[in-house]
């Protein structure tokens, strides 16, 4: 399949809306299916994969009617889900050399700190549908722009909040703050808010307690929307709840933060275009796309080491290679163009129209610099970074227009994250290695990861390709890579790239 032109794609949209690859206008829920909670009772899978990294799933059987009592698909639903967060992790991508596709199992076996991995975007004959950056730089890009989730770099406000490694103390006992002013912390959170915290009142957690003058003073042992002026406001979540209810009104408290950081590692739904240029004794080629498989009419694509096949032809072509100081320079100018592979290190101009007229002029043992750049909407600084689907939730809220899409059963894949740091991986499947001839059935619909995500904690969340591309895999300390949406024993869809959760080095 073609990669479509923006002016095509209300059209795509009608024939592909299975997949939903439009983002909707409106906030609204309105005609979405219900959705089972995640709850203990349907919890069959509870692992530990080390780093504060956990691997859940719950079921729903298509025996006796279960699962299509439950609001899911009759054939089966399982919904199985990797929790991480940035401080102890890395979020990454992965993929086998380009345009070549590469089933899932051998993507992760490849990856010595890769803890868990999910499929990525959408893909065909020339490459994923979307740009991919790593380590900050383009590694592949289409000639457009093209809507990206990723992993970047932050500058913090401290009155919307960040993520934080101070301490409580309380009489002797102490506590790890976990934020400072976040507005929408993460569920297992002890978030102190501050008089430069954007709004008058805070946030309410399970937990509400005000520090004054080195003392608690106020205890709301539910929760309360507090406003800054009461004091040093502490609002906690999740398991510490119950420890903390415990203390004394008059109880000696201080709260002990450390220095600001200026940035933060974040995770960002964006969107990127190239920006790239080879530049050479002041003249400049400006690259329209990387890796790419279809040489454009007019413009330059730019081809790294890991473009596998020879490179489609230009009427320009310009071989760079890397010198012993680690710079760049122009080996060849092949001014009647040349398919050729890529030089381990080197790069390939491959140049028409206007391109190809500045790419003439350069020369044959000149030095070249390579900038493998590009812009985002959102002025995300992003260090990886890959392909998604249409946003699903955003700012706590599922934003997805169901009567504007299928509410078919079928296999999905998601990300979720939230301001504390927290991702989640989540796949929908039939949790069953069924003969189903190449079509996977079973799983949810889109609004029900939506909702799923939403009771975790994610407060954002966007969906990625799913049907058969549907795909998670998790390292289990104990017994190595497995998979984790549906048994080992079932068929893998080739994909073009995918999401790592690894171990910080």
């Amino acid at each position: 399949m073609r990669k479509m032109s923006k002016k095509h794609l209300a059209v795509f949209v009608i024939s592909l809306s299975l997949i939903g690859l439009v983002t909707p206008a409106t906030a609204s829920d309105y005609g979405c299916r219900t959705f089972p909670k995640l709850s203990q009772s349907r919890l069959v899978s509870n692992k530990n994969l080390g780093y504060g990294v956990s691997a859940q799933a719950w079921q729903w059987y298509p025996d006796n009617n279960d699962a299509a009592n439950a609001g899911v698909s009759p054939l089966g639903t399982k919904v199985s889900v990797v929790s991480a967060n940035l401080r102890n992790t890395t979020f990454g991508i992965t993929h086998s050399t380009i345009p070549t596709t590469q089933d899932l199992r051998t993507m992760s076996y490849a990856l010595p700190n890769a803890l868990a991995t999910i499929n990525g975007d959408y893909f065909d004959q020339n490459g994923a549908w979307n740009s991919m950056v790593e380590q900050s730089a383009l590694s592949y890009a289409i000639p457009e722009e093209s809507s990206v989730i990723g992993v970047g770099s932050v500058p913090i406000n401290k009155a919307t909040g960040y993520r934080a490694y101070g301490i409580l103390t309380i009489g002797t006992a102490q506590y790890p703050i976990t934020g400072v002013n976040q507005v929408r912390p993460g569920p297992e959170s002890i978030v102190v808010y501050k008089t430069n915290y954007v709004d008058s009142l805070t946030p309410a957690g399970d937990l509400t307690l005000v520090v004054q003058s080195g003392k608690i003073t106020k205890i709301y042992p539910k929760g309360l929307n507090v406003p800054t002026s009461a004091g040093t406001v502490i609002q906690v979540r999740g398991s510490s709840v119950n420890e903390l209810s415990k203390v004394a009104l008059k109880a000696r408290a201080s709260v002990n933060l450390g220095l600001t950081p200026r940035n933060e590692m974040r995770m960002a739904a964006d969107s990127v275009t190239p920006t790239a240029t080879i530049i050479s004794r002041g003249r400049t080629i400006n690259i329209s796309a990387v890796n790419f498989g279809q040489i454009l009419p007019s413009g330059a694509t730019l081809y790294t080491d890991s473009y596998v096949n020879p490179t489609p032809m230009g009427r320009v072509t310009i071989r760079i290679m890397p010198n012993n100081a680690g710079r760049y320079y122009i080996a060849n100018v092949y001014k009647q163009g040349l398919s050729m592979k890529v030089d381990p290190g080197g790069f390939i101009v491959q140049a028409n129209g206007n391109a190809a007229n500045t790419a003439s002029l350069f020369k044959a043992g000149y030095n070249v610099t390579v900038n493998r750049t590009f812009s985002s909407t959102n002025n995300s600084v992003l260090l990886n970074a890959a392909g998604r689907g249409p946003r699903l939730v955003e700012n706590s809220k599922l934003i997805w227009v169901c009567t504007q899409h299928s509410l078919d059963f079928r296999p999905r894949s998601a990300i979720g994250w939230n301001q504390d740091g927290q991702v989640w991986f989540m796949t929908s499947s039939r949790g069953a290695d069924a003969d189903d001839m190449g079509f996977r059935a079973g799983g949810s619909s889109s609004d029900q990861m939506g909702h799923w995500l939403i009771s975790l904690g994610a407060t954002d969340a966007v969906l990625l390709d799913g049907g058969g591309s549907t795909t998670m895999e998790i390292k289990d300390p104990s017994s190595g890579w497995q998979r984790f949406d549906i048994p080992d024993s079932a068929w893998y869809r080739p994909l073009a790239n995918a999401f790592v959760i690894s171990t910080k080095h």
